[in-house]
């Protein structure tokens, strides 16, 4: 590609723009006593690990324990503990719990928005899932954009499926991807999160220490990752804490006990 002109300026292309890189790397390394230019970056030993011994001795029953305790007091939000056979009745049980504590046009069911993630779909029993109560719609990566948001604005429920879950503070880890967007967590009045009690982990080092790996293997990222810790609050304004300020005002986390 040749350089171009816009306004009379001239703009130079990539491999134009840094200049005089090496000798500049070099000048550095000269300075910190080094006789050749590292290509590469070693990461240097911590001389403390304490961020990877919290709860690093527990058992996954007993992360489920605490991820329970910690939503239910201090994220003062809804845990759930249930089986794959049992699934689909105990999310049913919990949407319309949702959709009936609200007050929807007379006439018109609500909305519950349900992500397309494989690994979520193979769970559920479309018969048990079913209900008189609300209207069931799939993120749908095939439609426009608009499309999707739509539907999760108008959402009473997003149904969303967990890569992780964080013990200590009650965070579930989700990853972007085509079936299932930001949108589904992000725009409903309630969020319900799925999580395998496999998938249960202490805290935020073993979550960020699995994309570690999957960047050192070379596998794609995720265009986002989000930690969520119960529903959107604040407590900026005089140190009191208001729920529902930019997001989701309620949470509800449903462990799958025997995955």
């Amino acid at each position: 590609m040749s350089n171009q002109e816009i306004l009379g300026h001239k703009i130079n292309t990539a491999s134009e723009r840094i200049i005089k890189r090496d000798d500049f790397l070099a000048n550095i390394a000269q300075k910190l006593g080094r006789t050749d230019t590292p290509q590469s970056v070693e990461r240097p030993p911590l001389r403390y690990t304490c961020h990877h011994d919290v709860m690093a001795e527990y058992t996954q029953d007993e992360l489920k324990q605490a991820l329970v305790d910690y939503t239910q007091t201090t994220l003062a939000s809804q845990a759930v503990v249930t089986t794959q056979e049992n699934l689909s009745v105990t999310l049913r049980e919990v949407c319309e719990a949702y959709c009936l504590a609200g007050e929807e046009k007379v006439g018109k069911l609500a909305d519950v928005l349900f992500s397309s993630d494989a690994r979520l779909q193979v769970l559920l029993d479309s018969g048990q899932i079913e209900s008189d109560y609300y209207q069931i719609s799939l993120w749908n990566s095939h439609i426009d954009y608009q499309g999707n948001i739509d539907i999760a604005e108008r959402a009473k429920v997003g149904v969303v499926y967990a890569e992780q879950a964080l013990a200590e503070s009650g965070t579930m880890v989700l990853y972007s991807q085509p079936d299932q967007g930001r949108a589904v967590s992000l725009l409903p009045e309630a969020s319900v999160f799925i999580v395998a009690k496999s998938a249960l982990v202490p805290r935020l080092s073993q979550a960020t220490a699995v994309l570690h790996q999957k960047a050192a293997e070379g596998e794609r990222m995720p265009s986002c990752v989000n930690f969520i810790s119960g529903p959107s609050s604040t407590a900026d304004i005089e140190l009191i804490k208001v729920v529902g300020v930019h997001g989701p005002v309620y949470a509800t986390y449903i462990i799958i006990d025997d995955i």
